[in-house]
């Protein structure tokens, strides 16, 4: 009767945290899609970007996906082309991290990095931006070097076996050093704030007279 009852201790014990990482995981989940809807309203409330994938929607999936070097994917939350000025028609892709502190966010900002280069190195047409958008500001001691080209090497570097196909001990003969610096050049910061989302954007009508203009010009071309 002891062992059973502890069998029976043990498979509640078990079930419960089974509960609890699903519950978990689903949250996480939902907080993520609900980032990158944020983050898309916000980047068009500007008018200066049209957000055309949204993860994990039909054609995004397979627009915001690029391929590791060792094997498997890695994907972006969002992307599409800024509009106007003189990035009219360039085209990004973004992380987002719907995130109120910075937990673990240096971490992956790092892989974020090495999947910018690869992304850049297979398809550079389609790279010319790279944002990281966030609630949460991360690295605070080390924020002026987060879009520099030693940050990018070291990223790279430590994600060798993924980003280059290699060990560690040979990754520094096969990095490129000058992909490493047009990835920094086309790095964006972004920390986002409920009060930034509501009150510091152009109004849904001021958007429209905008849009508006944009379209009677181009017409006129």
């Amino acid at each position: 009767m002891l062992v059973f009852n502890l069998f029976v201790r043990c498979y509640r014990l078990s079930t419960a945290e089974w509960i609890t990482q699903v519950t978990t995981g689903e949250q996480q989940h939902f907080k993520g899609q609900d980032g990158a809807q944020r983050a898309k309203r916000w980047l068009e409330a500007t008018t200066r970007a049209d957000v055309a994938w949204v993860n994990p929607d039909r054609v995004a999936v397979r627009k915001l996906t690029f391929k590791w070097t060792s094997g498997g994917t890695f994907s972006y939350d969002i992307g599409g082309l800024l509009l106007g000025g003189d990035y009219d028609g360039e085209e990004f892709l973004a992380e987002c991290k719907n995130y109120t502190k910075a937990r673990d966010q240096n971490q992956m900002y790092n892989e974020y990095l090495a999947k910018n280069y690869l992304a850049l190195q297979s398809q550079p047409s389609r790279c010319d931006h790279f944002m990281w958008i966030t609630w949460s500001a991360f690295a605070t001691n080390s924020w002026d070097e987060l879009c520099t080209t030693d940050r990018v090497r070291g990223a790279v570097l430590g994600e060798s076996e993924r980003a280059l196909g290699v060990p560690a001990a040979e990754a520094s003969s096969k990095i490129n050093f000058d992909l490493c610096d047009e990835v920094a050049k086309r790095l964006w910061l972004i920390v986002l704030s409920e009060k930034q989302e509501r009150h510091l954007i152009l109004s849904p009508e001021h958007q429209g007279l905008i849009r508006g203009h944009v379209t009677r010009m181009a017409a006129m071309r």
